[in-house]
């Protein structure tokens, strides 16, 4: 995965709040969104790279080597927007 592309802004604020918070609820506390919303952008963004972001347990949430790949590119992204 060299390139986030076309990805919706949204979809990579609750993917990047997932991965800081690692936890699906309180990435939906911090951005004041629902669970469900929280875990269905993240399936979205899943879907558009085609590749799996997260490990997921029942009391657990990791990275997939993919998905670190991507949190260094969407921390840049947001980075340079906020520039």
């Amino acid at each position: 995965m060299d390139t986030i592309g076309n990805v919706n802004m949204k979809l990579l604020q609750s993917f990047l709040a997932v991965a800081e918070q690692g936890s699906f609820r309180l990435a939906a506390e911090v951005l004041h969104r629902s669970h469900s919303a929280i875990s269905a952008q993240i399936m979205q963004l899943e879907a558009q790279l085609d590749v799996r972001l997260f490990e997921r347990t029942t009391r657990n949430v990791q990275l997939t080597e993919e998905g670190r790949q991507l949190l260094d590119s969407a921390r840049r992204a947001l980075y340079e927007l906020h520039l």
